[in-house]
C-alpha cells in the first residue's frame, strides 16, 4: 500500500474524531509524513487549533510550548502499547472528571488498534503524558498529546480539559 492510500485509510478510520479544528476538547491531525520533522508539523497544528498561549493570563510565563523545540522537550517516545493506552483513555473519558468521552473503551481500542495496523510496525510514537503526569502541550489545565509517524503518515491526537 502506498502512502497516499494509507493516508486515505487512516483518514477514514479516524473520521469519527473531530478534524483539524476539533470540538474544543479533542483535535486530530492526519497528514502526509514526507520525512520532515514531525514535531515541527505538530507544533504548527497546535497553533492552527489556537491552543498555544503566548502570554499567560496571570503574568507568569505561558505554560504551553512556544516553539517546536520546546514541544520536542516535552515529548517522550513510547512503544505502541503505551501510545494506544493513552489514545484509548483520552478518547473514552475526559481528562479532568472522567466523564464519558467520544468512544466507549471497546470502540476506542478497535479504532486505534486498526490505526496502529495501518501505520505499520515501524511507526514511532511520542506523547507528553503517561496518564499519571504530563508536560503541558497547550494552554489548557490538562492535556494529552499522542503523535504517531509511520508508513508515510503522521497522526496527532490532542485531548484537553479544564477543571
Amino acid at each position: 500500500m502506498d502512502s497516499s492510500e494509507r493516508l486515505a485509510r487512516v483518514q477514514q478510520r479516524l473520521a469519527g474524531l473531530p478534524g483539524p479544528y476539533g470540538n474544543e476538547r479533542l483535535w486530530t491531525l492526519v497528514d502526509v509524513h514526507d520525512g520532515a520533522d514531525v514535531v515541527d508539523r505538530v507544533f504548527a497544528f497546535l497553533q492552527e487549533c489556537a491552543v498555544i498561549d503566548s502570554v499567560s493570563r496571570s503574568g507568569r510565563p505561558p505554560q504551553a510550548p512556544q516553539d517546536a523545540a520546546q514541544l520536542r522537550d516535552r515529548l517522550s517516545e513510547l512503544d505502541q502499547e503505551a501510545a494506544l493506552s493513552v489514545l484509548v483513555e483520552t478518547s473514552s473519558e475526559t481528562l479532568a472528571y472522567r466523564m464519558k468521552g467520544r468512544y466507549s473503551k471497546v470502540k476506542a481500542r478497535e479504532v486505534f488498534g486498526r490505526l496502529a495496523d495501518l501505520l505499520g510496525h515501524q511507526t514511532r510514537w511520542w506523547s507528553n503524558t503517561d496518564l499519571i503526569g504530563w508536560d503541558p502541550a497547550s494552554r489548557h489545565t490538562t492535556d494529552a498529546l499522542v503523535i504517531g509517524a509511520g508508513g508515510g503518515v503522521v497522526v496527532a491526537v490532542l485531548a484537553v480539559d479544564e477543571d
